[in-house]
């Protein structure tokens, strides 16, 4: 993190318990991954975690209404999210609109979910 950078732009933050987890600003393109992504993909933004995964608006959408995730801030500009895990351990969240060559993008009944291809499915 610059704080340099960052500086140039104001910093707001946001409790969010009351349910009004993800953003669905608008939709950027979506560069890289296994395929080529649909332009009509319902993905309306992906954030990458401190955690090395990477997550659909809808993945971290599920994951706080089912609290699985707890909210603990969000910085609006840049826009970041910070959340507790089922482990208790921290996550910071950040945009992108790049996937990395191992990760694909799925669309079914469940949403829009990224999947990590380097391991095999279980059994």
């Amino acid at each position: 993190m610059n704080p340099n950078a960052d500086a140039e732009n104001p910093i707001s933050f946001e409790w969010n318990g009351d349910g009004d987890h993800a953003s669905t600003e608008f939709r950027k393109p979506i560069r890289g991954g296994q395929s080529a992504v649909i332009a009509d993909t319902p993905v309306n933004r992906l954030y990458e975690g401190t955690d090395g995964h990477y997550y659909t608006d809808c993945q971290i959408r599920n994951r706080l209404r089912t609290e699985r995730w707890k909210p603990c801030i969000r910085q609006r500009a840049p826009d970041r999210w910070l959340v507790e895990t089922s482990d208790q351990s921290l996550l910071l969240l950040t945009p992108t609109d790049e996937l990395p060559a191992w990760a694909e993008l799925r669309v079914d009944d469940r949403g829009a979910r990224v999947v990590d291809t380097r391991h095999p499915l279980p059994d």
